[in-house]
């Protein structure tokens, strides 16, 4: 009968490394598995006392693994398995044990609605994990109006989770701050510690997600008396951003502020220094851990202020992200730490249920939400899905290194 076992687990061992080995396509989910030990006996186990498949509560996870997002994607997957496996170590949700299954969007939208639908119709998921990328956030959101399955993500334009009537997606929850938000509070952190007063715009008038920070950091210089001299656009794959810096400095401003992604900041750093600007470099939460300037003269960079979602000084964080390094073997990001908050709201909802683990439940307790302590600050997620009065962190460059400067909110300082 031994034999028969040895057999048995050689033949599962095979299939599960052939399994292991496989490809990743949109039409195949990567599935999470939980390793299940049954506990040691001392007992033999026959062929007839077959290890029952545990009940899992499956968990949609819709990421660009492999497209070019997948460096703000990858650190949401690596941020829910160590959380799935804290849960499942622990028991799981009222016995049940967690499993994640994940499909990659490539950064195509027809790939992640089509990914959704699959994971809601094919595999049965109630909920889903959601991707930072704002623009599969808006193609999925009238997808999970129909189908009727939250999503908790970090799609932080406000298209992906509101209405054009302003009323919320019934089913789109964002698990950090909007773009609205972030430019409204470097808008105010920039007139109250800084000192600005007449400042810049650049953005890529391409990107929904540069112009709304923007537009709204411009909205609250505004609403400040403040004013923005000159605004100038740039489209996406731009590299060149010295035809726009010569018209922005001829204009003196006091600062710059160029909303954008990893690709265009230390670009913007850069050349803006090489034309002689000193003023003020003010950016956005894609800074770290690539936007500074790759010039080697520290000058480059030493103006430049952006806000973060953490701060990565706090030594309570400082645990988790080395368990996340020696796990992964690269250091977490911003996107590590929001998204397991974002996981967070999913394992609150999951447990708000208990056994009625469907999406309408689930739905209903992610608008109830109130209280939660995540790594960004506390959670209470407000009527238009999104959290309330969540600070963000204010960064500046000194030496060459990225330092925490004060935790604040649009409405002003954080105590």
């Amino acid at each position: 009968m031994k034999k028969f076992h040895k057999v048995m687990v050689a033949a599962f061992i095979l299939m599960f490394l052939i399994a292991a080995c496989a490809p990743t396509t949109a039409d195949e989910p990567v599935v999470e598995e939980t390793e299940v030990v049954a506990a040691d006996t001392g007992e033999e186990t026959t062929e007839e006392e077959v290890v029952a498949e545990p009940e899992y509560i499956l968990i949609g996870n819709l990421q660009d693994e492999t497209g070019g997002m997948a460096v703000l994607s990858t650190p949401l997957t690596y941020a829910a398995t160590m959380k799935i496996e804290e849960i499942n170590a622990a028991g799981g949700i009222n016995g049940r044990l967690l499993k994640l299954v994940t499909y990659d969007t490539r950064s195509d939208v027809t790939e992640a609605i089509n990914a959704y639908t699959r994971m809601v119709e094919q595999d049965g998921v109630q909920i889903v994990l959601g991707p930072p990328i704002s623009n599969i956030g808006i193609a999925v959101a009238p997808v999970a109006e129909e189908l009727q399955v939250p999503i908790v993500g970090l799609f932080m334009v406000e298209s992906a989770f509101k209405q054009e009537s302003g009323d919320p997606w019934t089913y789109m929850f964002l698990g950090q701050n909007s773009d609205v938000t972030q430019g409204s509070i470097m808008g105010q952190y920039s007139f109250d510690q800084l000192g600005v007063r007449r400042s810049a715009l650049l953005y890529n008038n391409q990107n929904s997600y540069s112009a709304g920070i923007g537009l709204a950091y411009k909205a609250q210089l505004e609403a400040n008396g403040a004013e923005v001299v000159i605004e100038e656009t740039y489209a996406w794959g731009d590299q060149d951003f010295r035809a726009q810096l010569t018209k922005i400095i001829a204009e003196d401003p006091d600062s710059i502020f160029f909303p954008g992604y990893p690709a265009e900041i230390p670009l913007i750093l850069a050349q803006a220094y090489e034309l002689g600007y000193e003023g003020l470099m003010l950016s956005d939460n894609s800074v770290p851990p690539t936007g500074l300037s790759p010039n080697t003269d520290p000058e480059a960079n030493k103006n430049c202020y952006y806000p973060y979602g953490i701060n990565p000084e706090d030594p309570e964080l400082q645990a988790w992200a080395a368990e996340y390094e020696e796990k992964f073997g690269i250091a977490p990001l911003a996107q590590s730490f929001s998204g397991a908050d974002a996981f967070g709201l999913i394992v609150t909802a999951l447990e708000a249920c208990g056994d009625d683990i469907t999406a309408e439940c689930l739905t209903a307790e992610l608008n109830n939400i109130q209280g939660y302590e995540g790594f960004q600050g506390t959670f209470d997620m407000a009527w238009d899905h999104q959290p309330s009065s969540l600070p963000m962190a204010m960064m500046k460059v000194v030496d060459g290194a990225q330092v925490f400067d004060m935790w604040y909110l649009a409405t002003g300082a954080v105590e």
